[in-house]
């Protein structure tokens, strides 16, 4: 049986790859800019089978139509042109897949990141399909009460 194939932009140690992900039948892949991130990603991943590129998570060094799923956590936010980085993205996916992409705004003094309102228009001429799932009451995922905007969205086009 073919594996799913997932990629997820920014490997950094801080958000590494998702085991759960492999365990369930998805090939991981990961884009950094940085080769020391990169480097640090696969001898965390040595044993699984995850490949790591050097490369720009606007534009990840791959073919497209190559991917079930596409995994961005954290990255939009800080690109000079989310919407070119949305399109690339969505011309990795094979038909029928999706990309999951996990935002939000945080700090209150000077506030930075992508409101949900924002990345879903940007999404609105690319997917059929677009939900927001707030993330910001649910304190587990973030180790303390927080009231900034958190959010995944998962976006079919």
């Amino acid at each position: 049986m073919a594996r799913n194939r997932a990629p997820e932009t920014s490997v950094a140690p801080g958000a590494p790859v998702d085991w759960d992900r492999a365990a369930a039948g998805f090939d991981e892949a990961g884009v950094d800019l940085s080769p020391a991130m990169v480097a640090l990603a696969r001898a965390k991943s040595a044993a699984h089978d995850a490949v790591f590129l050097v490369g720009d998570a606007a534009a990840p060094p791959v073919r497209e139509r190559l991917f079930d799923a596409v995994l961005v956590r954290h990255v939009l936010w800080t690109l000079p042109d989310p919407g070119r980085a949305l399109r690339r993205w969505r011309a990795l996916l094979r038909p029928g897949g999706r990309l999951v992409l996990v935002e939000g705004v945080w700090g209150t003094t000077s506030p930075v990141g992508i409101p949900a309102e924002r990345l879903t228009a940007l999404l609105a001429p690319l997917a059929r399909d677009v939900r927001v799932e707030r993330l910001t009451d649910d304190a587990r995922l973030w180790g303390k009460e927080v009231d900034d905007e958190r959010y995944a969205v998962v976006a079919v086009p």
